[in-house]
């Protein structure tokens, strides 16, 4: 697996998680075993002191009529020995049910010598336990009160309760030490511990085969994503991506599908873009090639040729620089000197310089403004270029007249709508006029009204075409800045 994919992201983070989660258990819980057995060894250990005590004292006196300073080792024989039967009462009070304490006792009298209850068959404690125990009493700031001693003797843990009881009797008792042993407690943790741990083990197994499914899952739709992209990169847009995803990659995957339908647009526009002005550039360039060489074989008159050859050297000259504008314009370098602009002036301007070719072509160009006075925003000599292309297209086409309404819209908007009496548009048409070099039925637009769509659009306007009642119209629309009263 990849180190950089998201699913091994995924799986590293439950990896981190899971360790931690065992760890953070682990540790919580055996520092919560521990406090709790440890209290609750203690308890049962104080419990059986207790009743070991109370079974001691009162018992006692049954046993030892006078006192004592030591205890004479008993003797066993075929009758109930004393010291016997009262050793077999105090482990019978040892043995408290529901413990898992192996407990036992020892008994020393009041100078500290142990009062040896067993037999040489029954086990007594060790030289070093005895001696544990002494040091602890020895130790013991108050002989008066309980002492409680934990320690170690050859690896094995010990706990242990020693209570005095030497100003309690008559027979010479001093004090009584219970002492057990935790090796069961200690099994019983490592068993609790074994068990805990085969517990979040099965637990971070089915928690990793969950995470490896889930980011199977998420990083499913990415790798169809990226075959997709691939594909779109090697222009092939036929392919739409259709995956199952989630809400949060839906609106991914439709803006993907929506890229990959422009990007194919974009690319039929441009092929249709390189051919139709590779054409535009071939007539003229043609043209000036045939009429100079009929010019050099003397096949032709020289001054008819020459005016072709100025005529299409114009020609092309005005296509290059349309085509330098429109590249300029593209480029985030070419700079918008925007202004407040008196909207009405401005578009009685841009009448102003069309009427020539308007009277050339007999046509009459009128216009219906706006009683208010409109100030917009914008870069007067790119806006003009814009509105003056697509009335030079109007007036291209009109039979008698080309029509300028403007209105104020609801939204605080400028709309202005020429129209010309024309022909109209091919419906088949109207989806491409903007696009350049788009040669229509009826003539060549050329570059004039994709120049028109970007100036217009980097003012945050807005322009389209459509068919009017009688001819074609084209709508633009721009922002206002502010409206004023009467401009009379």
């Amino acid at each position: 697996m990849k180190r950089n994919t998201i699913k091994w992201r995924i799986l590293k983070y439950y990896i981190i998680a899971i360790v931690s989660l065992i760890t953070i258990a682990t540790l919580i819980f055996n520092i919560a075993v521990k406090i709790y057995i440890e209290k609750d060894t203690l308890a049962q250990l104080e419990r059986i002191a207790a009743r070991i005590e109370d079974t001691a004292l009162r018992r006692g006196p049954d046993f030892f009529s006078e006192p004592k300073r030591n205890f004479p080792p008993p003797s066993f024989n075929n009758e109930e020995d004393k010291l016997f039967r009262y050793n077999s009462i105090l482990d019978h009070s040892l043995r408290e049910p529901l413990s898992v304490l192996n407990a036992d006792f020892v008994l020393l009298d009041k100078e500290m010598n142990i009062i040896n209850l067993k037999s040489e068959e029954m086990p007594s404690p060790s030289e070093a336990l005895l001696s544990r125990i002494t040091e602890g009493i020895n130790k013991s700031k108050n002989l008066s009160e309980d002492t409680y001693l934990d320690f170690s003797i050859a690896g094995t843990e010990y706990i242990a309760i020693i209570k005095p009881v030497y100003d309690k009797n008559s027979f010479g008792l001093g004090w009584i030490g219970i002492y057990s042993s935790l090796n069961k407690l200690n099994e019983l943790k490592m068993a609790i511990n074994i068990i805990l741990l085969i517990i979040l083990l099965l637990s971070a197994l089915i928690i990793v085969l969950l995470s490896s499914i889930l980011s199977k899952k998420i990083s499913a739709p990415f790798s169809s994503l990226n075959e997709h992209i691939r594909a779109v990169a090697e222009r092939n847009f036929n392919a739409k991506l259709q995956v199952p995803v989630d809400d949060e990659l839906q609106e991914l995957v439709n803006n993907i599908n929506t890229m990959t339908d422009k990007l194919e647009s974009y690319d039929k526009a441009q092929k249709t873009f390189l051919q139709n002005a590779s054409h535009e550039f071939r007539t003229p360039i043609m043209s000036i090639q045939s009429y100079a060489e009929g010019i050099k074989y003397d096949v032709m008159d020289r001054n008819a040729a020459v005016e072709v050859i100025v005529d299409e050297s114009k020609r092309l000259t005005s296509l290059v620089e349309d085509l330098l504008y429109l590249s300029r314009l593209d480029s985030i370098e070419e700079n918008y000197r925007f202004s407040n602009l008196d909207f009405d002036e401005f578009i009685k301007g841009c009448i102003e310089r069309m009427n020539g070719i308007a009277l050339k072509n007999n046509v009459k160009l009128t216009i219906n403004s706006v009683d208010e006075k409109i100030t917009v925003y914008a870069d007067e000599e790119k806006l003009s270029r814009a509105v003056n292309n697509i009335i030079s297209n109007c007036l291209r086409y009109a039979k008698a007249m080309v029509q300028i309404d403007m209105t104020v819209t609801e939204d605080n908007r400028i709309r202005l709508n020429i129209s010309d009496d024309g022909q109209g548009f091919d419906p088949n048409e109207l989806p491409s006029i903007f696009e350049r070099f788009y040669k229509g039925k009826k003539g060549n637009f050329g570059l004039g009204l994709a120049i028109s769509k970007n100036i217009i659009e980097k003012h945050n306007g807005h322009i389209s075409a459509a068919n009017a009642d009688v001819g074609a119209m084209f709508t633009i629309e721009l922002p206002i800045i502010q409206v004023t009263g009467d401009k009379r």
